[in-house]
Formats: structure tokens, sequence, C-alpha cells
């Protein structure tokens, strides 16, 4: 069978999973670079866990997406299985990798890693394991470190190796495939939603930071964390 010819532009991600994307990217940047930047007694360094947790309120929207939201976006799409991703990483090895229309196995497991990653994190940090987890909130965010890097490297390769501009994908939504793969719409309006309730959120939880006790309460958990003895270093 003739495989279906190629469109330079079929909408892949729909735009809440390109709005979680960049705000993803966006507040764990800040706050791994806050951790591992600025000095924990200075005032600034209570934001590390302030996008922190921004970072953990954007996963949630995430695997709310992972189960209900745009094929491409469902966990269950994922290319994950054991052999397939061995498989792939064997292929990688030799040259041979074969172009995947979304996840690759290679980026679904860093991804997934990631994911489990930032919810422990975030609980380490908040000192909700104890004084054992306040210890190993440093080794989980150099292991972020290292799947940022992996992530990284993994746009590099597929630049190189399928010649597209994979990062360039996740602001425009488009991929070069079969027509019949595009998705039929955008979505705008759950990104709309999604857009007002995370500024309402992340408006919410920095209008409870109290820089003078530093402590913020956690919205609709109504948790109250206290910033400023966080360690990471």
């Amino acid at each position: 069978m003739t495989p279906a010819p190629l469109v330079n532009k079929i909408r892949i991600w729909d735009l809440p999973i390109r709005l979680f994307h960049w705000t993803f990217a966006g507040s764990l940047t800040a706050a791994l670079a806050i951790g591992f930047l600025v000095d924990d007694e200075r005032p600034l360094f209570q934001f590390h866990a302030l996008f922190g947790l921004v970072a953990a309120f954007s996963l949630v929207v995430r695997l709310v997406l992972g189960l209900v939201g745009s094929k491409y976006n469902r966990f269950a799409a994922f290319p994950v299985r054991p052999g397939e991703v061995v498989g792939y990483f064997c292929e990688v090895l030799t040259g041979k990798a074969r172009r995947y229309l979304a996840h690759n196995p290679g980026g679904a497991v860093v991804t997934l890693l990631m994911f489990a990653v930032v919810p422990l994190s975030v609980a380490t940090g908040a000192g909700w394991l104890g004084e054992a987890g306040e210890e190993l909130h440093e080794g989980l965010a150099i292991a972020l470190l290292v799947l940022i890097g992996a992530h990284l490297a993994g746009l590099v390769w597929h630049t190189l190796r399928h010649r597209e501009p994979i990062a360039l994908s996740m602001m425009t939504g488009n991929k070069a495939g079969p027509e019949a793969a595009s998705l039929r719409s955008a979505q705008p309006l759950w990104a709309a939603a999604i857009l007002v309730a995370g500024a309402a959120w992340v408006w919410a939880l920095f209008a409870s930071h109290d820089p003078t006790s530093g402590t913020v309460k956690v919205p609709l958990l109504g948790v109250v964390i206290q910033v400023a003895e966080v360690r990471l270093r």
C-alpha cells in the first residue's frame, strides 16, 4: 500500500497542550534557576517554591489532558511499551530510528519520568515527607536537570536526524504528516478556560504569599507551606 503523502502543516498539537508546555517549562526553569543560583536566605529564594507550585499546578492540567484531551495528548497514545522503547533506542544507535508523528518512545519516557519527579520534588521541598524528604529534594532537582538535558538533547537529535524543527511545532502546533492525521480543532475554547482558571489560581497563590513569615497558602487545597524553610543546597 502506498503511504499517504505528507502535508507540510497538519495540526498535531492543540492550544491546551501548547499552553501547558510553555507554562510548565517556564515555571520549572524559574524554580530550578532560583533554587540553584539564589542563596536560600535571600527573599527571592521564596519564589523558588512558588514557581515550583505553578509547575505542579500545570502538571495537574496535563494529567487531565492525558486522560480526556486530544488523541496525541493522551497517555494511552504514548509509545512506552518496553519492546518498543528498546527497539527505538537500538534504531537510534544504528542511525535508523524512524520518525514518529507525535511522541517518540524516547521523548515519551523522559516526559513521564519528569512528570513523576516534579510532584516528588514539590512534596519534599514543602516538607511533607519529613527531614528525609528535605534531604532528597536536592537530588530530585539534579534529576530534573538531567531529564531536561535529555529532553533538549532529544530535540537537537530529532532536528538533525529528520531535518525537522521539532521545537517550532510546539509553538505553531503544526508538523508534516498525512492530512488525515490532522486534529480537527485547536480547541481554543478549552484553552481559554484553562488560561482563565490557571491565571486565577496563580494570582491567588502569589497573593497569599507572605514574605515576612515565609509562608504561602495553596489555593483550593488550603494548605499553608513554609517556603522560607525549603532547602535545596
